[in-house]
Formats: C-alpha cells, structure tokens, sequence
C-alpha cells in the first residue's frame, strides 16, 4: 500500500477516534445523571442557588444535596462507605487529613466565613450586648444559648474552641469555665502554652445550654424565643435577617493571620469507645473535591467550575460568606482536573 495512504488511513482513524471519544464525554453531560453532594448545613443556600443553575444548564440532570455536619459529611465516605460525587466541608482540613490520598486527590479552599453570637429582639438582655461583654451576657442566670454539636459540627467545635481563646484576649480565665464547663461535660486542660478540649459522647449540657447536631437546627430555637443566642456562622445568622455581635478579629476564627493563636487549641472528638479524633483551631475556610470514584465524576467536576467559576463566587457572595478567588489548592491536592484550573491557584 502506498505509503501515504498508509498516512491517510490512520490519520482518519485518529480522527474518528477523538470524535467518538469526545462526543461521549458530550454526551454523558448532556444526557444528564444525578449529582450526589455531601455537604456542610452552613452552605445550604450558596450550593442549592448553584444547584438550581446547574440544572438549568444541564438538561436532565439533577442534583441532591445531603446537608450536615462536616465531621458527620467526611464519614459518610470514611466510616459508612458511602460513595457521593461530591464532598464539601466547613473545615477543609477533614478534607486533607481524611480523604487524601485514599478518597481524593485535590482540595480546593473557595470561601471563609467568621463567627458570631446571634439574637433577636426576644432574647434576655440583647439591648446590652456587644464585643465586649457578650460572655458576660451569655453568663447571666436565666439567659439561654446554644451551639452545634463538636463531636459532629465544626460550627459547634469552633464555638468551643473559641470561648478557650476568649480566656487569653480578654486576660479573663474564667470565660470557658463558666460558660461550658459549668453547663456541660465537657472540659479544658491546659497544656504546655496551649489547651486541650476533650468532649465526651454524652455531652450533658445544662438547662442554659442547648445543643444540636448542626447549626442550622439552633435556628428556629432563637426565631421563637426558646433560646437566647447562638454562637455560629456569619452567614446564618445574616442569611435569616438576624441580629448578631461581631467579635474582635482574634475571635472571628476566620483571620489566617492568626493561625500561631488558633494552633494552641485542640479538641479531642469522642467517637464510639474507644476512638478519638484530635481537631487543632484552624480559620473557618470551606473545602471541596471531588472523589476519585464519584459516580457522576465529569457532572460532578462541571459543577465544580461553576461554583469556582465567576457565576458561582456571584452566589457565595450572595449567601453572606466571603469568596476566596481564585480558588487555592491545598498542599496536599495533586492532579486537579484541566478545566478547573483557571480557577485555581496553589496554595
């Protein structure tokens, strides 16, 4: 055979080749499927907002979204074997240190939120409380308040973890005590230049103190008056039109700047009994990924660019949590896929 038939030949098998294999890809995305999410209760509105375009660009396609603790999200995959196509938590080191390199093999940090204490006009004494003197508020006979749980909730383990370090920038080494020590089982031990909490299956919270297994449970609570304030995300509060103090940028959990004070305090999970999980204070910085044997993995990478995409951090501003864009890749991330690396810087 003439030689460049030869070329010829394989030339158009080439090029068939690449036709059908990218006309699959197209193919699989706009014949649709299911994407399946994991997800932090925090980010409900920013991910349903992105869900519902998604959508609307994908014909067919759905996506449902599980919300929940991010501790509890990370065991879905880890403890129960589940298989989602996405997992996005509220702290982005249960991402690092728990499904790399075994479930995942990226990480992408793309928005922060802060913490704060919320309240309405029902609850005790909220004409008086400020930045200043909130623990004194919250230590009031009488005055109720609440957090998430820290044995499933980073919302909940910041809320404690915080009040630690309430101690040092107020020089006041009562603040833990009184507020969780007293209205609770769970303890704090010095150590070294540090603290160390440790929190036990049964938390045995006081009648002043209420706990919920995620932060987004508190909020009808504060709404009718059954409690007073809740310490949890920013964007919670300012989401449902509620009133809440801004803590000193120490407390906020949300400034990297901090992160020598944050690295003194460590929680030690219960889980069952005899394992532990040790969680050091890290700033409130969202993570997601998607995992290596997602169902819906080129779905599920698509939504992925949307969110990180400028139409997506359009939304998350929208939901009152703060975009980091481009969106940064942690240490530990290799092998991002192409189509989202536009949007992303490493770390």
């Amino acid at each position: 055979m003439d030689k460049k038939i030869i070329i010829a030949v394989i030339a158009i098998i080439i090029i068939i080749g690449v036709g059908v294999y990218g006309y699959s890809i197209y193919n699989n995305s706009q014949n649709g499927g299911t994407v399946t999410i994991v997800a932090a209760d925090s980010l409900a509105t920013q991910l349903n907002a992105t869900a519902t375009k998604f959508e609307s660009e994908h014909p067919n396609t759905k996506v449902n979204i599980e919300y929940m603790g991010s501790s509890a999200a990370i065991k879905q995959v880890t403890s129960l074997n589940k298989t989602p196509d996405i997992v996005v938590s509220a702290d982005y080191g249960l991402i690092d240190n728990q499904l790399i390199p075994k479930y995942t093999s990226y990480n992408l940090q793309y928005a922060r939120n802060e913490m704060v204490i919320a309240y309405t006009n029902k609850s005790k004494n909220s004409t008086q409380i400020n930045s200043n003197n909130w623990y004194q508020i919250l230590s009031t006979p009488g005055v109720k308040f609440g957090f998430s749980d820290p044995n499933s909730d980073p919302a909940g383990y910041r809320a404690v973890m915080m009040m630690q370090l309430a101690n040092t920038y107020y020089n006041n080494s009562t603040i833990f005590s009184n507020l969780i020590e007293k209205n609770s089982a769970i303890t704090s031990t010095a150590n070294g230049t540090g603290y160390i909490i440790t929190v036990p299956e049964n938390e045995n919270p006081s009648v002043n103190v209420t706990i919920r297994p995620d932060a987004s449970q508190l909020m009808p609570l504060l709404q009718t008056g059954s409690i007073d304030y809740v310490i949890t995300y920013k964007s919670l509060a300012a989401q449902q039109n509620l009133s809440y103090v801004t803590l000193p940028d120490e407390l906020k959990i949300s400034n990297t700047s901090y992160d020598t004070d944050y690295n003194k305090i460590a929680l030690v999970q219960a889980s069952g009994s005899t394992n532990s999980t040790t969680i050091t204070l890290t700033p409130i910085i969202y993570g997601i990924t998607v995992l290596n044997n997602a169902p819906e993995k080129q779905l599920a990478t698509e939504f992925l660019q949307l969110l990180i995409s400028p139409t997506g951090t359009q939304i998350i501003n929208n939901s009152f949590q703060e975009v980091i864009t481009p969106a940064i890749a942690t240490n530990k991330s290799t092998n991002i896929p192409s189509t989202l690396q536009p949007y992303v810087t490493n770390s």
